[in-house]
């Protein structure tokens, strides 16, 4: 939504609430078409009324995590510093927890 040359990971916070107001009508509408057509959400850290939400839409949480190492090196190359942060906060969130639906590389970086 930025436009052709623009940084894809450092936006204005007009263009961040441009962008999130428009994720979630997407979302809103995607959930209304969950009977008959797979619908897939990206959602890095959601919240309890979110996990709510997708417990009553009876979603299927699958987790991809290719592995820490691989996560803040792919921050170092292609993000923004502050996502490190982010991912730092996941990992400590998902302590423990079985690496099993993807605990390989999808692909080299």
């Amino acid at each position: 939504m930025a436009g052709p040359g623009a940084d894809h990971h450092n936006h204005s916070d007009v263009l961040l609430k441009v962008v999130h107001r428009a994720r979630f009508a997407a979302i809103r509408e995607a959930e209304q078409h969950v009977e008959t057509t797979d619908v897939y959400v990206i959602n890095t850290l959601p919240n309890a009324r979110t996990m709510v939400q997708y417990k009553r839409l009876k979603a299927r949480i699958v987790t991809v995590d290719p592995g820490r190492d691989i996560v803040m090196q792919r921050i170092e190359d292609m993000r923004q510093p502050g996502m490190k942060a982010v991912a730092t906060k996941w990992y400590r969130a998902n302590r423990g927890r079985s690496r099993s639906a993807m605990p390989q590389a999808s692909r080299e970086w």
